[in-house]
């Protein structure tokens, strides 16, 4: 815990990385909590809420319905800057679709915290697990902290330069997602592989290498990187992978 807060408070640096950055908060998430996957939302100044990070594909594809239907805890939590823990129950009354969507890709509950300094709220960390019922006190404590702590990082970067605001570096992580997800697009037809495997190998590789994941995403597109096609490493995070997967009927 010690760790992941100091490296998440370690960003007074001139080639900060917000997607790089925002990929280590979930990374965190997932060592620390009982959780099966999650993800992060931000929202640029007066603009919408915007999926920024995921720990998987599934996830994603959960997330993306949200700021698109306007409901969902996620969302909830950001406008109400609250927390959020929500049951999976089909149908529901609270967010049916959402519920719905969710309980289908295997989740049975999430918890929601919005990132917030003081009275600035600039997104929702979320939290979703494969099994029914609120995220554990000590969890729940944790992941507040892990929250502050990504909201301290992001704004405090304001101090490296004037002229750099929140806004612009928002906007930047909402850019490089783009280009992120078009490289995965690109690894997962001519690699065939899933999109999990596809990032997966493109962070161990950004890693390996000490570049930034976007600028080797961009590289990738461009064929100025071609990356192996098979590696070692190639599990993608999970901690549910021992699970059975969900079932299609419900």
């Amino acid at each position: 815990m010690t760790a992941a807060l100091i490296d998440l408070a370690d960003t007074l640096v001139a080639d900060f990385d917000p997607a790089d950055f925002l990929y280590r908060v979930t990374e965190h998430c997932m060592d620390l909590l009982d959780i099966g996957d999650a993800g992060v939302m931000l929202a640029a100044a007066d603009g919408p809420l915007r999926l920024v990070a995921a720990t998987s594909e599934q996830v994603r594809l959960v997330e993306l319905f949200e700021p698109d239907a306007r409901e969902g805890p996620c969302f909830t939590a950001y406008h109400e800057a609250a927390p959020v823990d929500h049951t999976m129950v089909v149908p529901s009354s609270r967010w049916p679709d959402f519920s719905a969507r969710a309980h289908l890709a295997g989740y049975r509950s999430v918890h929601a915290s919005p990132i917030r300094l003081r009275e600035d709220t600039i997104g929702a960390l979320n939290l979703f697990r494969r099994v029914p019922g609120p995220l554990p006190d000590a969890d729940q404590h944790l992941a507040r902290a892990l929250a502050d702590a990504t909201a301290i990082s992001l704004l405090q970067q304001t101090t490296l330069d004037h002229h750099r605001t929140l806004n612009m570096q928002l906007q930047q992580a909402l850019n490089t997602r783009t280009v992120i997800e078009q490289a995965k697009g690109y690894l997962t037809s001519h690699h065939s592989i899933d999109p999990d495997t596809a990032f997966h190998r493109l962070r161990a590789y950004a890693r390996s290498h000490r570049i930034r994941l976007a600028d080797l995403a961009r590289d990738v597109i461009d064929g100025t990187v071609a990356l192996p096609p098979s590696t070692t490493e190639d599990t993608p995070l999970t901690k549910d992978s021992t699970q059975d997967p969900p079932d299609p009927a419900r």
